[in-house]
């Protein structure tokens, strides 16, 4: 999805700062700027960001 369509409860479940979507695209816009400029790219708000979500479906026994 664009990055701009990132929700706010992914943000939120991402876990880092204060968990908001401002935090979030602040955080994240430094990161992919950076990363773009390494690759010769350059990074927008209509830029691809896959958002993933894990579930813990088997945890070993302690």
């Amino acid at each position: 999805m664009p990055f701009k369509w990132v929700s706010s409860e992914h943000a939120f479940l991402e876990g880092e700062g204060n968990r908001s979507l401002k935090y979030w695209r602040q955080l994240h816009k430094q990161l992919f700027r950076k990363q773009a400029k390494i690759h010769g790219k350059t990074f927008s708000l209509e830029s691809p960001c896959i958002c993933e979500l894990f579930e813990v479906i088997d945890a070993p026994q302690i």
